[in-house]
């Protein structure tokens, strides 16, 4: 089954990763967490609360922690001790379940593969490193755990072509959250503010700002985004001629996508898929 083309597109920053250990009684109070996070457990046990969800962790256990969440944990065993990889997606979306949706992510599951096992210490290890790769490097690793998660999640379910419903952190104005559900599932076409603003019944000036006050972007430029992370995979990914790629992601003249394309990544289409495949 082909995966869709945001989940194709979506790409992962690394932000840091560090080894945990700590006694029996072992708190950490209720925050919310501005990043997401995946942790796997090495020894002991642990109850996780993540938002309004109990978790108890054992060893081989990892968890997925979404960015916006609540979380709080409490260890249950001496020794507690536990690899935590801090990360974000390349669209600033603040939500709860757009990971689990889109991606197939369960929240938890044991992992009993030695392989990933080394991939945590891996990034762990080389995050210290003064090699001017380093940067690839540890994205690489955790595109491997992610990928991982993934493939072995249970409630991987998402069909091609099924529509994206997106539940948004508690803080996001529903508004919002039918136009971010409008635009991940139109993105091909060609959106209107004016659209967009009769869509929630605000005039043009007042959406743009309640847009940007949730998203931090203007609904066109997180368009534009959309298209430009989509199409820039597509042209990496595959032979396709530059001015179909274009017109997939709902731009019809070749020219405009071809500017808009190198604001965005400094190079042409032409020069992006040139470059990166010599």
């Amino acid at each position: 089954m082909p995966e869709n083309d945001i989940l194709q597109a979506l790409r992962l920053n690394y932000l840091y990763a560090e080894r945990y250990s700590f006694p029996k009684g072992w708190n950490f109070h209720e925050s919310m967490i501005p990043y997401s996070m995946i942790r796997f457990i090495e020894k002991g046990k642990a109850i996780f609360m993540i938002d309004e969800n109990t978790y108890q962790l054992d060893k081989n256990d990892m968890i997925y922690i979404p960015q916006g969440s609540a979380l709080s944990c409490q260890a249950l065993t001496d020794d507690f001790t536990f690899m935590s990889i801090r990360f974000t997606a390349t669209f600033p979306l603040i939500d709860s379940e757009v990971w689990s949706e889109i991606f197939g992510f369960d929240t938890k599951l044991t992992c009993t593969d030695p392989q990933i096992n080394y991939y945590f210490h891996s990034i762990i290890r080389e995050k210290d490193s003064t090699n001017r790769g380093k940067h690839y490097t540890l994205r690489g690793y955790l595109e491997l755990i992610v990928g991982y998660f993934i493939s072995s999640s249970e409630a991987f379910s998402v069909k091609p072509n099924k529509h994206k419903k997106l539940k948004l952190d508690r803080k996001i104005d529903n508004r919002v959250e039918l136009v971010l559900e409008y635009m991940l599932n139109n993105y091909k076409t060609t959106i209107s503010i004016e659209e967009l603003s009769k869509m929630v019944s605000l005039s043009t000036s007042s959406f743009r700002r309640l847009f940007k006050q949730h998203t931090g972007k203007s609904p066109s430029d997180f368009i534009t985004d959309l298209k430009m992370v989509v199409a820039a995979k597509k042209i990496l990914e595959t032979d396709e001629r530059i001015s179909d790629i274009a017109y997939q992601v709902g731009i019809e003249d070749p020219n405009y996508f071809s500017r808009v394309f190198k604001k965005h990544f400094g190079v042409t289409p032409f020069s992006y898929r040139q470059l990166a495949r010599e």
